[in-house]
């Protein structure tokens, strides 16, 4: 029997349910697992906080989307407002709103994880046909050199001109048309993500799909059956009204390292380790103001990427070092992020046509904590060591180096106080970045960690198979296991965790 996609801001709750297994979060880890679990005959719902967006309701304008396909409309921070945490709230999860990177865990990753943290199941051999599966879900292609817009292929000259490695990423769009809002949405549903990939097999396979409905709690998490207490949502998901349940046998949060510790926190579930370990992975934007134009907002926002200055087989923390990609993004959130005020920052915004964008991203140790006041205020603590602001400082001063061999007039980077570069003996002024808190924009795209898998519950908060330990039958299938960064951009890494836990879920129960 097909399943449904049931909006509850527009339909009256149902009566409380019973099924087999409910899944919170519909993103790459859950549309993955409903699709595996649903295919093998098991009853399964999923609940998702966010609304259904495809088509013409993603509308481009800047305000409704962020308000609509994000948690906190965007707005979402560490409590000293040092890192903006941008999570996903809409049907299909992060995967509707990122920029398509498709990046897989590299062995020298998984063999860290390994050593390091014993999970001697996520060998290279034994996760390869399920990162193979997730490539083929994304239908994984390299883009030809027709779809590399100015902006990357200035990032590529600059490299080249350097003598430093780089490659153009492979993405998950297939019949991109250049429009270049893909940070809030695909108008035209070229993205491959789990919205147009999983979702509709889930659907075909039975699966349930439950919108506008917020999982708040859940109870009895060592009997049978699980209790997980929902919340009907309004349309915009402003407002909780009618609350409803739904009984489980099997609970699958796949929610985001932030949002899946939080449930359980609330809950009160598990050991000490949930909420620790958060890994927030910071990027910093940097800017680069040419005589000609760029036109950066159109296009595939991210193809290249300098990977001169990243180890992805690292001794200690198995990815590290850091990564340049060009970036492109819409006016209100570029405008966020220039480094002037006022009259100057307007002026600056004219030249918008003529700027050139990256991201700096710097891979961090699992250091940062979710946490949940007494208030009931969610709390994201975090704090940059010595070593992150030296890597961070590094990153900069290459990213500037590419740009000023590309030709830039202007290297601008948003600090206390601003730091503008013209020629290479300005370099020093970034040097004095201090990054202090709220002094640079910080991004978060990436959360990982906060319910650790580990082999005992003396060193994480799920065992290997993603059971929170204490439970019987909750797992976490998402980012929120890694025990260190699993990628530079973790859709793929996610989606081939959530299979193959499906997987060996699926085998134990027979």
């Amino acid at each position: 029997m097909p399943g449904a996609i049931v909006d509850l801001s527009r339909e009256a709750p149902p009566a409380d349910l019973t099924v087999e297994i409910c899944i919170v979060g519909s993103g790459s880890g859950g549309a993955t697992a409903a699709w595996e679990l649903a295919r093998a005959g098991r009853e399964v719902v999923v609940l998702e906080e966010g609304g259904d967006f495809t088509g013409p309701a993603l509308t481009e304008r800047e305000g409704e989307m962020y308000d609509q396909l994000y948690m906190d409309r965007g707005g979402r921070t560490t409590v000293d407002m040092a890192v903006t945490v941008m999570q996903g709230r809409v049907l299909g999860g992060g995967g509707v709103i990122n920029a398509c990177d498709v990046v897989p865990i590299p062995d020298g990753v998984l063999r860290h994880w390994q050593r390091r943290y014993g999970l001697s199941e996520y060998g290279p051999e034994a996760l390869a046909p399920f990162r193979a599966s997730a490539l083929a879900d994304l239908s994984a292609n390299v883009p030809d050199e027709a779809q590399l817009n100015r902006n990357n292929t200035l990032l590529r000259a600059g490299a080249q001109a350097l003598g430093w490695r780089g490659e153009v990423m492979h993405h998950n769009r297939v019949g991109c048309v250049g429009i270049g809002a893909c940070l809030i949405g695909c108008p035209e549903n070229a993205k491959r993500n789990p919205r147009f990939v999983a979702i509709p097999q889930a659907l075909a396979a039975g699966a349930r799909f439950l919108t506008r409905a917020r999982a708040v709690r859940i109870d009895d998490a060592g009997a049978e059956l699980k209790t997980v207490h929902v919340r009907r949502l309004d349309p915009r998901g402003y407002r909780e009204q009618e609350a409803f349940t739904v009984r489980a046998r099997v609970v699958i949060l796949a929610a985001n390292a932030v949002a899946s510790a939080e449930l359980l926190l609330r809950s009160g579930i598990g050991n000490d380790h949930v909420g620790r370990h958060l890994s927030l992975q910071p990027q910093l934007p940097i800017f680069a103001l040419f005589d000609e134009e760029i036109r950066s907002f159109r296009g595939i926002p991210q193809t290249y990427a300098v990977t001169q200055f990243e180890d992805l087989d690292d001794a200690e923390h198995g990815w590290w070092g850091f990564r340049i990609e060009a970036i492109g993004g819409t006016p209100g959130i570029v405008a966020t992020n220039v480094p002037v005020f006022g009259h100057p920052a307007k002026a600056l915004m004219h030249r918008f046509p003529n700027f050139a964008a990256a991201l700096l991203l710097t891979p961090d140790d699992p250091s940062g904590r979710v946490s949940v006041a007494r208030d009931g205020r969610l709390r994201i603590t975090y704090a940059l060591t010595d070593e992150q602001r030296t890597r961070l400082r590094k990153a900069a001063r290459a990213a500037a180096r590419l740009y000023l061999a590309a030709g830039a007039r202007q290297v601008l980077l948003n600090a206390a106080p601003p730091v503008l570069i013209s020629r290479e003996a300005d370099l020093a002024a970034i040097d004095a970045i201090d990054f202090r808190p709220a002094t640079a924009p910080l991004i978060s795209a990436h959360q990982q960690g906060t319910v650790r898998f580990a082999p005992s519950e003396q060193d994480g908060a799920a065992d290997p198979d993603g059971r929170v330990y204490g439970t019987r039958d909750v797992y976490v299938f998402d980012s929120s296991g890694f025990p260190s960064s699993a990628s530079s951009h973790t859709m793929t890494p996610i989606l081939t965790v959530a299979r193959y836990l499906s997987q060996r879920l699926l085998a134990r129960a027979g």
